[in-house]
């Protein structure tokens, strides 16, 4: 499970359009609202260019679809195992040369 953001989704929003539509830099930004590195500032104002199509990249729809979908194949990856043994005892257990 992934942990709480350390940061609000306000103060995200804020220091985004501080970079984007105030052309602030991000290490200024960081700096005034107290985030502790500018490249977590950084990596916020990436993703939200990503998001309004002004970055090629995957958007945050994509990467929590992303996401999804490789925590559905690991739970099938370990279904698939289960099953694997299983087939495998019962195998043995229906062999008659094992008696």
């Amino acid at each position: 499970m992934a942990r709480p953001s350390k940061y609000s989704p306000e103060l995200r929003r804020r220091a985004i359009a501080e970079v984007i539509e105030r052309d602030r830099t991000v290490v200024e930004v960081a700096r005034d609202l107290g985030v502790g590195s500018p490249e977590t500032v950084r990596n916020w104002v990436k993703q939200a260019r990503r998001d309004a199509g002004l970055e090629q990249g995957p958007t945050t729809e994509e990467l929590a679809e992303i996401r999804k979908l490789r925590k559905e194949v690991a739970d099938q990856q370990r279904t698939i195992e289960i099953l694997k043994a299983a087939t495998t005892f019962f195998a043995q257990e229906a062999d008659p040369r094992s008696r």
